[in-house]
């Protein structure tokens, strides 16, 4: 029995030298690999010094372990999986990309002439004020190459876009790129992971301290974009004016220079200038008052300034057929060039700006700004409206029948109302 015990059988024998010759090659094959070879306290034997004739080289091993059989090592899957070279994988049909991981792609085509994007006057007279108008035009810039409405845009893909010397959407270079990038953080967009989060309409003005959004979106060529920052500012300016004009038959009402000062913070020349690079029509508006005597000429003068003259009626519109009143210049009418849109969503987004000013925000001289505009409805399309404001408005309220008269060469003529002294 124990000389049974002690003999060893053929087949064990030869099961041993196969494991031994299999630690061999797997030495060389990392020490090819340049790993570190690791000893192994699981086998009967400790392995021996690696060593490969000359002619031995790396293919020829593989092809022998390729022949061994599927099972290696007394079922240890790790030194199968170490040895043995893996089989490639079938080919599996394609996946359909995923929205939420592939980045943007910005598009390669020059914008079309039609093309156009909703603008909120409230937010584009924000960005004059405030001097975001060349952050503000990259954001909206990014917003129109977000084609699919994700919500974000890769970075290096909105950098080639707007900076690239061959990208129709070129609007500067890398480095004034990165200034905006910088100045817009926190107000227009986040950074983070190689991607610019785009911050919501709601969320922007919010930023920017517009409590609410009053007045009717209007329609921007997407062109005015790329073209000169001048440009965009021009039609920034100018969507106020087209968002103000009435339908049908209803009139532009006045509006001074100096209330649009207070709402864009641009100086009267500058003005003037949007108004000949956006093609914003102007409109004179004259008021006659009274019969002109030599007391209510001084007191027109007195009160209107250089604004107030003698006016006669040649045509007998007012009165008598040349009688001569008394009347003065008014602020002038304007009427922008783009179509206006339909509000949409602009309720709710009125609704996030209020959650968000309840949460703690707080804004920057809007509603100075509201009031001034309220403080200049004095301008009626008719005779019964006036009067009814009459009785709560102090001051002198203006109305315009466009049936009683036509346009006069030099303007259109107001009917003015004041308090009985």
């Amino acid at each position: 029995m124990a000389g049974q015990t002690d003999r060893v059988s053929p087949e064990l024998w030869v099961a041993q030298e196969r494991l031994t010759e299999l630690r061999r090659q797997q030495a060389a094959i990392r020490q090819r690999q340049g790993v570190v070879n690791e000893s192994y306290s699981h086998g009967r034997f400790h392995l021996p010094p690696p060593s490969l004739s000359s002619h031995t080289t790396l293919q020829a091993v593989q092809e022998k372990i390729a022949s061994l059989p599927p099972h290696l090592g007394w079922g240890s899957t790790n030194l199968t999986a170490v040895l043995r070279t893996p089989h490639p994988s079938p080919p599996t049909a394609p996946v359909p990309p995923d929205l939420e991981t592939q980045p943007a792609q910005t598009s390669s085509e020059r914008p079309s002439p039609t093309a156009v994007f909703k603008l909120y006057p409230d937010l584009a007279l924000t960005m004059l004020r405030q001097n975001q108008t060349a952050a503000g035009r990259v954001w909206l810039l990014l917003r129109v190459l977000d084609e699919q409405g994700k919500g974000w845009i890769d970075e290096q893909g909105g950098r080639q876009a707007l900076t690239g010397r061959q990208s129709p959407w070129r609007v500067c270079g890398w480095r004034q790129l990165r200034n905006l990038l910088r100045q817009g953080d926190g107000i227009f967009w986040q950074r983070s992971n190689g991607r610019i989060w785009l911050a919501s309409l709601a969320k922007a003005a919010a930023a920017l301290g517009v409590e609410r959004l009053t007045q009717q979106p209007v329609a921007v060529p997407v062109a005015v974009l790329i073209q000169g920052l001048g440009v965009t500012r021009a039609h920034l300016y100018a969507s106020f004016h087209s968002s103000r004009q009435q339908s049908g038959n209803g009139r532009p009402k006045p509006i001074s220079r100096a209330a649009l000062n207070d709402l864009c913070a641009v100086t009267p020349k500058t003005q003037r200038a949007y108004e000949r690079q956006a093609r914003v029509k102007t409109q004179q508006n004259l008021a006659v008052g009274q019969l002109a005597t030599s007391e209510k000429k001084q007191e027109a003068a007195w009160n209107k300034g250089s604004a107030s003259f003698e006016f006669v009626d040649h045509n007998g519109r007012q009165g008598k057929p040349g009688a001569a009143y008394v009347a003065w210049q008014l602020p002038n009418s304007y009427r922008g060039p783009h179509p206006k849109m339909a509000r949409g969503r602009q309720k709710r987004i009125n609704r996030e700006l209020t959650d968000l000013f309840m949460q703690g925000m707080t804004g920057n001289g809007q509603q100075k700004v509201d009031q001034r505009c309220r403080l200049a409805q004095r301008y009626f399309r008719n005779g019964r409206l006036a009067a009814q404001a009459l009785r709560h408005t102090a001051g002198e309220i203006y109305w315009y029948t466009p049936q009683s008269h036509g346009r006069a060469a030099f303007g259109r003529i107001w009917h003015v109302l004041a308090q009985p002294e």
